[in-house]
């Protein structure tokens, strides 16, 4: 019954197939896109939750560098250069596989009345990984919000996620539904709550 109730609220692009729907204080609906050109299959999370307000979402997401504190699979978020388009550095760490390094750009636009912030990978940036990591083949998507007319606010995360390296297959295929969720959760408390990871 949950299901069905998110996913009269929610809906995939089309080409996009639902992987789970989820409701606590709010509602999400998660979901897979078709494989890119290098083969990356993105990932999409829609959710509306009623007890946080755009305010809350536009100052937790425009701190770059502390991205690690809301997420637990980002372990280090450190701004190396500032300005419109800021250089971050991020550690990603999943149990089971070795951490992944990657410099990204980080950015803030409005796009179709979301307050979008977004990111690429800065794949001609320097990065020498410590010893035992692995350098983060490829790390592109957004986070957005934007007020809901009944209260509360709409979120949008799109990522596509190349870790690099050898990655055990039911490793890809939990984050792609559970980790993907999880994000989310963690999003959510951090915004509602404070909580800090």
């Amino acid at each position: 019954m949950i299901a069905l109730l998110v996913s009269a609220a929610l809906a995939a692009p089309a080409g996009w197939n639902v992987t789970d729907a989820t409701a606590d204080s709010g509602t999400c609906e998660l979901s897979l896109g078709p494989a890119e050109t290098d083969g990356v299959i993105p990932m999409r999370a829609e959710c509306v939750w009623k007890d946080v307000t755009l305010d809350q979402f536009k100052t937790k997401m425009s701190a770059w560098d502390h991205h690690d504190d809301y997420f637990t699979t980002v372990v280090e978020s450190t701004i190396k250069t500032a300005g419109d388009k800021a250089l971050v550095y991020q550690m990603h760490r999943s149990s089971g596989i070795s951490d992944r390094e990657v410099m990204i750009t980080m950015w803030h636009e409005v796009v179709d009345g979301f307050e979008r912030y977004a990111w690429n990978t800065a794949t001609a940036e320097p990065l020498t990984v410590i010893k035992g990591n692995v350098r983060c083949a490829r790390s592109e998507g957004y986070w957005q919000a934007k007020a809901e007319p009944t209260g509360g606010i709409r979120v949008v995360h799109l990522l596509s996620y190349d870790p690099g390296g050898s990655v055990p297959g039911f490793l890809v295929r939990w984050f792609q539904t559970s980790g993907l969720g999880t994000n989310a959760t963690e999003l959510h408390q951090s915004l509602r709550d404070g909580t800090v990871f």
